[in-house]
């Protein structure tokens, strides 16, 4: 571990002028051996090691931020052609002002402003302004998998918002995308966040496809509550899937690619709207839901259920959860059921997981699917732990899946101290 602290080290040496400040570092080393059977049969047993980490000064005016991880298959290839590969996640500096919020990226990194979501090499900025107004853009080329070159790719965008502290705040956001200098992507959208009162809170997102003019995604959630131990949560959601759905970025476990079919019908459109009642006694929660599911392909179908769960800071949670999902297509005909348990006993935490889908018809020869997993994990240290994963499961698309973790997770922290300055010289006065 004193190589990964030393390697950060090093980097934080190469983009921040460390000579005269105190720098702190801090990060974690995430290392997984996981064990699998592809569909062939073939026992697959890759290796990966995720690293991120932040450096920066006492201000934190500075930063650094780092994230990427590596692959090696000790056994055969995951992913039928290299026995390793790696990804760069995220490798930027950040630079923030305690004034007015101000802030600027410059690097590899993630943004989320708006409709936009994104992964992207560039630059990013923004600042509070007067009249509670908020405003923000970004610009560079966006991280995409590797089914093209990234000549002619770019993405840029912005969003612009006013709100009053406590009460609301609406945006409105705009992304353009080129894949090889062509229109890739054009959206704009709407974000709401409005609380009226101290017991009521809504939120909402609009998204508009410009390319194919037409709306690609509305999203309302409206939570009530709570009244004495009574919250009621209500959700309104309207998407089309190929507005939505039009590209997707890379992942250390990511199968497919823009260019496979996946198992979602571009065709299809869903409107849903939810509802949830949920009575809290203590460290016990019961709620009762509702969804009205209304796909243009699929059918429509009602999901409703019930969950009991307990929740206790210092040794666990448990809970048992049963719904129905009545739907026209026998796709959408099952009985669901799930309960957990998790435990923590001193530096021993313990969980086990099982979830039962019973459906009314055979799907591919099966009616039950179902999937079973424990998991377990002891801290050998403050900034150490360990654990292992298990998991099997059964269902319509594969007759047996197993899959195995050993997780080795440490957590580092560093504080170099800023050179004291040069000592006066005695001399004349």
């Amino acid at each position: 571990m004193r190589i990964l602290t030393r390697f950060a080290s090093a980097l934080l040496v190469l983009v921040l002028p460390a000579a005269s400040w105190a720098v702190d570092l801090s990060g974690q080393s995430r290392t997984y051996l996981q064990y699998r059977e592809a569909t062939d049969s073939t026992k697959l047993l890759p290796l990966y090691e995720y690293l991120d980490f932040r450096a920066g000064d006492k201000s934190e005016t500075f930063s650094f931020h780092f994230g990427g991880w590596y692959r090696y298959d000790l056994k055969d290839e995951s992913f039928g052609k290299d026995k390793s590969t790696g990804d760069l996640q995220y490798a930027y500096l950040r630079y923030r002002s305690a004034k007015n919020n101000a802030y600027a990226n410059l690097g590899r990194f993630v943004v989320n402003q708006g409709v936009a979501s994104e992964h992207l090499d560039g630059a990013a900025a923004g600042t509070d302004l007067w009249g509670g107004f908020e405003i923000s853009a970004y610009g560079g080329i966006p991280v995409e998998t590797d089914f093209d070159s990234r000549s002619g790719d770019s993405l840029y965008g912005g969003r612009i918002s006013q709100g009053l502290d406590g009460l609301y705040r609406i945006g409105v956001s705009y992304l353009l995308e080129k894949n090889d200098s062509i229109e890739f992507r054009k959206e704009e959208g709407v974000d709401l966040w409005f609380r009226p009162f101290a017991k009521a809170e809504l939120t909402g997102t609009m998204l508009y496809n410009s390319i194919t003019s037409d709306n690609a995604l509305t999203s309302l959630y409206l939570t009530l509550g709570s009244f004495g131990n009574l919250t009621l949560r209500t959700q309104y959601m309207d998407v089309s899937y190929k507005d939505y759905f039009t590209t997707t970025t890379m992942s250390a476990f990511l199968l497919s690619t823009p260019s496979t079919t996946g198992p979602l019908d571009p065709n299809e459109k869903l409107a849903l709207i939810g509802e949830e009642a949920s009575l809290s006694f203590g460290k016990t929660n019961v709620s009762v839901d509702y969804k009205k599911y209304d796909y243009d392909i699929a059918g429509s179908a009602d999901y409703y259920g019930a969950k009991v769960a307990y929740a206790d800071a210092q040794y666990g949670s448990s809970g048992l959860a049963l719904h129905r999902m009545d739907g026209e297509t026998k796709d959408l005909q099952y009985s669901e059921y799930r309960l957990y348990v998790s435990r923590k006993i001193q530096k021993i935490d313990l969980t086990a997981d099982a979830l039962m889908v019973k459906y009314d018809m055979e799907i591919n020869g099966v009616k039950s699917a179902y999937t079973v997993a424990l998991a377990g994990g002891y801290a050998l240290s403050p900034k150490t732990k360990v654990g292992v994963d298990v998991e099997y499961a059964k269902n319509p698309y594969y007759d047996k899946d197993v899959r195995a973790f050993l997780k080795l997770v440490y957590n580092f922290d560093f504080t170099s101290a800023a050179p004291a300055p040069p000592a006066r010289k005695k001399g004349r006065k």
